[in-house]
């Protein structure tokens, strides 16, 4: 009896700096690295891109993305996108502007005539809803403003997950003024 005590004190004196030694490494974590290209200028070095929309009723434009873990490029990131502008079918006068705090939606046009018919399932967004990246950790969104925008500022938001890899996802905005 008195030698299994002993036997059970000394596993507990040699266990207890093993785990010490085991347990206190430094956690390492991946870091993810999202940049994006707009190939815009940022005339007033004030982080909003100008977009100059062409005389067409829609204007596209792509936006580049890299997604890195750790300098290394990501196959397979998911991206998903979205806008605060869409605009309706069949209008050409106005378009909507989602109010982030709420799911509002006002409706800007310079027009007072006009009275908008249809429903909010009629409304078309100005960037894609989602990419996934290739092999060389690249991907491609397009947005499409319409040219009733104009004078209005897109705010792109990218919400970036890697599955392949243990690290948290990011999110992040793009501002982009439409001339």
């Amino acid at each position: 009896m008195l030698n299994q005590k002993i036997l059970v004190f000394v596993k507990r004196i040699i266990s207890l700096p093993i785990l010490f030694l085991i347990g206190c490494g430094d956690v390492y974590e991946a870091e993810l690295q999202v940049q994006p290209y707009c190939n815009m200028p940022d005339i007033d070095n004030d982080g909003v891109y100008e977009l100059q929309l062409r005389d067409t009723w829609q204007t596209t434009h792509p936006i580049d993305f890299l997604v890195q873990v750790d300098g290394e490029p990501v196959e397979y990131a998911d991206i998903d996108f979205k806008s605060n502008l869409y605009w309706a079918l069949d209008d050409t006068i106005g378009y909507f502007e989602h109010q982030w705090l709420t799911d509002d939606m006002e409706y800007n046009t310079y027009s007072t005539s006009y009275v908008i018919g249809g429903n909010l399932h009629d409304l078309v967004p100005t960037t894609n809803y989602s990419s996934m990246t290739s092999s060389d950790g690249t991907t491609r969104n397009m947005i499409a403003p319409v040219k009733s925008m104009i004078g209005d500022t897109l705010i792109l938001v990218y919400d970036v997950y890697v599955g392949t890899y243990d690290v948290d996802g990011l999110i992040d905005t793009i501002k982009i003024s439409l001339e």
